[in-house]
C-alpha cells in the first residue's frame, strides 16, 4: 500500500475484498428504483481474543421502494477493508482491531453495516504462574515504575514493522507486564525480565511483541502507546507505574528490500543478507554469504532500482567486481576491478569508481564507456532517481576510495545518451569531510556523511547525517536527533525507496537508514556493534531549515551477533528461482 492510507470510515474499491454469491433470485424484473439494501447485522462489535480471527454471517435483505422484501443474500456482493479482514460469501473473518463498514451490493443497491473489533491478548511467560495478570490489578505508584529505555520517546516508526522490543531497568520489580494499547486494542505480556546486560543497570530486562500482535493491534490507528508496569513478587500490593509512551504510525505500510552486509557474526558467516520489509516478523535471510561462494568475502554491493540486479565486490578494498543476477543468485564473472557503483535508474548501466576515477559502464558485462572527468580525486558517485544527475566526492587527499579527507560534496548534470556532463556544482565545502552521497527518492536533498577535517572517511567514529538541498538553495542540515551525538559512527546513509506520510495531514516522510554503534537498550551497551537504525526524514521540516529526523529505532529482523553495515534499498525482493 503506498497511497495514503485511508480513514476507516473510507471506501477504496481498489483495496477492499469482496465475495460473490452465485445468483439464485428468481424474479429478474424486480424494480429496483428507490430500493434499499439492508444488510444484518446493521452494527455490530466483535472481539478477538489472544489472537483467534472471529467470523461474522451477514444477510441482505431487498425491500422495494412498493415495500415487498427480498432475501437477496446469495446475491450480494460484500466489501470490507482489507485492512481489518477478508469475506469468504456473506461472512467475514476479521484479525484486527478498529471501526470501519461492511458495504453490500445487489445489482445498482448499496447497503451497509458497521463493525467494530476489540482486540485483547494476554500471554504469559512460561517461567510465570498462570495467574500472573492477577497481580497487576492492585494500586499504581508511579515512583516504583521501570525506567524504560528503549525505544526512545517521540519515535516514529512504520506500522508494519513487527516484532517490537520495549527495554527497561528496574532496582525494585522482578515481575513485569507490556502492553500495547489503541482506542480499540489491549495487548498484554508478562515476563520475569532480568534477561539483559548487567551493564545496562538494574535488572536490565527486554521482551518483543509477536508480529501477529504488533499488526493486530495497531489496525489502521495513527498511533499505539506502549507501557512497562511492574510489580515485587513477595509483595506485590503496590504496581510501578509510569506514563504510557507513544509511537507514532506511519499512514502507510512499508515495502521495498533492504540488502546489506553482516560480519564477525558468531556462527562465522560473512556476507549479503536480506529482508523482505512487507513480511514483518522474519529475520534477515542469508543471500550472499560464505556459504554461497566458498568462503569468498562479499561486502560492498549496490542494487538496481527493480531489485534484479546487484554489484558486488570480493575479498575488501580493491577487489574484483562482478554482476549478480538476483532471481539465480549467479555471479557473472569478475572482469574488472572498482569500490563503489551506482545503477541507473533502468539498471542498463553502473557507475563505479577505482583509484579517483569514476566510470560509467555497461551494466550487462561491465565494460567501460566513458570516464567521468572530474577536477580532483573522485569517490562515492551517486546517479539521481531520473538519471540525469550524478553526486560524488572530491578528496583533497586521496589516499583510496574509501579513505581520504576533505571530502567536498559536488553534483553535476549526466546525459545518458551523449554521456555528456555538466559543470561541476559543489553543494558541501566547508573544510570538513564530507562524504557517502545519496540522494532522496524524489531527487530534491543529498544525504551525506561528514566528519572532522582532518580525520578519514572510512570507519570514522564521529561520522554524523546531514542532508543539503540537490540544488544548493539552502545550507546543509544536521539530522540532530537521530545522530543523537558523536563517537557512535553513524555511517552510510541510505533512503528507503517510498514516499509515505503521517498522521491526518498526511504529512511526507521519507525513511532513512544508517549504520550505527549506539547502544541498543539492555541489550547491547558499550559493545560499539554497529547495527542498522532507521529514522523518518520529513522534508517540509528540512525545508524550513528545520532538524527533519526523530529519534531513531533499530530494525528488527537484523542479527544482533553480527556487525551489520552497507544496507542498500531496492524497490522489491525478487524470490529465488
Amino acid at each position: 500500500m503506498r497511497g495514503m492510507l485511508r480513514t476507516v470510515w473510507a471506501l477504496s474499491i481498489a483495496t477492499l475484498v469482496f465475495a460473490c454469491g452465485s445468483s439464485h433470485l428468481g424474479d429478474d424484473d424486480i424494480d429496483t428504483t428507490g430500493a434499499k439494501l439492508l444488510l444484518d447485522p446493521p452494527s455490530v462489535e466483535l472481539t478477538i481474543l489472544n489472537g483467534a480471527a472471529v467470523k461474522q454471517g451477514y444477510t441482505a435483505t431487498l425491500e422495494t421502494a412498493t415495500g415487498a422484501t427480498y432475501d437477496v443474500t446469495d446475491d450480494v456482493v460484500f466489501y470490507i477493508d482489507s485492512a481489518f479482514g477478508t469475506f469468504a460469501g456473506p461472512v467475514v473473518q476479521v484479525s484486527t482491531a478498529g471501526k470501519t463498514r461492511v458495504t453490500g451490493t445487489f445489482r445498482d443497491v448499496f447497503g451497509e453495516a458497521q463493525l467494530l473489533a476489540r482486540v485483547k491478548s494476554v500471554r504469559v511467560d512460561p517461567a510465570l504462574p498462570a495467574n500472573t495478570p492477577e497481580l497487576f490489578d492492585n494500586p499504581e505508584d508511579v515512583a516504583r515504575a521501570p525506567n524504560v529505555v528503549y525505544p526512545p520517546d517521540g519515535v516514529v516508526m512504520p506500522r508494519n514493522l513487527g516484532d517490537f522490543e520495549t527495554h527497561w531497568t528496574d532496582p525494585t520489580n522482578d515481575i513485569f507486564e507490556v502492553s500495547l494499547k489503541t482506542t480499540y486494542a489491549d495487548v498484554r505480556v508478562y515476563v520475569p525480565g532480568n534477561n539483559g546486560n548487567p551493564a545496562a543497570g538494574p535488572r536490565p530486562s527486554f521482551t518483543e511483541f509477536q508480529a501477529s500482535e504488533w499488526i493486530s493491534a495497531v489496525g489502521v490507528e495513527p498511533s499505539v502507546a506502549y507501557q512497562v508496569r511492574g510489580v515485587q513478587a513477595a509483595n506485590p500490593t503496590v504496581v510501578g507505574a509510569g506514563t504510557p509512551r507513544m509511537v507514532t504510525l506511519s499512514n502507510e505500510t512499508m515495502e521495498g528490500g533492504l540488502y546489506y552486509w553482516a560480519a564477525a557474526s558468531t556462527n562465522n558467516v560473512y556476507g549479503i543478507y536480506r529482508h523482505d520489509m512487507s513480511k514483518p516478523g522474519q529475520p534477515a535471510e542469508e543471500y550472499m554469504t560464505t556459504n554461497q561462494t566458498s568462503g569468498r568475502c562479499v561486502a560492498c554491493h549496490v542494487l538496481s532500482k527493480d531489485g534484479s540486479k546487484m554489484a558486488i565486490t570480493y575479498d575488501g578494498g580493491n577487489g574484483q567486481g562482478a554482476m549478480v543476477d538476483i532471481a539465480t543468485q549467479v555471479a557473472a564473472p569478475a572482469v574488472t576491478t572498482w569500490n563503489f557503483g551506482t545503477f541507473s535508474p533502468d539498471g542498463s548501466r553502473l557507475v563505479t569508481v577505482f583509484n579517483g576515477v569514476i566510470t560509467v559502464r555497461n551494466a550487462a558485462d561491465q565494460a567501460p564507456i566513458i570516464n567521468v572527468p572530474a577536477s580532483a580525486y573522485a569517490s562515492h558517485p551517486d546517479l539521481s532517481p531520473d538519471g540525469a544527475r550524478l553526486v560524488y566526492i572530491l578528496a583533497s587527499n586521496g589516499g583510496s576510495d574509501w579513505s581520504f579527507t576533505g571530502g567536498r560534496v559536488v553534483v553535476r548534470s549526466y546525459d545518458p545518451i551523449t554521456n555528456a556532463f555538466g559543470p561541476e556544482t559543489p553543494l558541501v565545502a566547508d573544510g570538513t569531510n564530507n562524504f557517502y552521497p545519496s540522494w532522496s527518492p524524489d531527487g530534491e536533498w543529498i544525504l551525506f556523511n561528514k566528519a572532522g577535517a582532518g580525520t578519514s572517511s572510512y570507519n570514522n567514529g564521529n561520522a554524523s547525517l546531514w542532508v543539503v538541498k540537490a540544488d544548493g538553495s539552502q545550507p546543509a542540515i544536521q539530522l540532530s536527533v537521530a545522530n543523537i551525538g558523536l563517537g557512535l559512527t553513524n555511517s552510510w546513509g541510505r533512503w528507503a525507496p517510498f514516499e509515505q506520510s503521517i498522521g491526518l495531514g498526511a504529512e511526507k516522510l521519507y525513511w532513512i537508514t544508517v549504520s550505527s554503534k549506539r547502544d541498543f537498550g539492555v541489550r547491547l551497551v558499550g559493545a560499539q556493534r554497529p547495527q542498522i537504525w532507521m529514522t523518518p526524514f520529513f522534508p517540509g521540516r528540512a525545508g524550513q531549515g528545520l532538524d527533519p529526523s526523530v529519534p531513531a529505532f533499530r530494525l528488527p529482523f537484523q542479527g544482533i551477533e553480527s556487525n551489520n553495515h552497507i544496507a542498500q534499498w531496492t524497490e522489491r525482493v525478487v524470490p529465488i528461482k
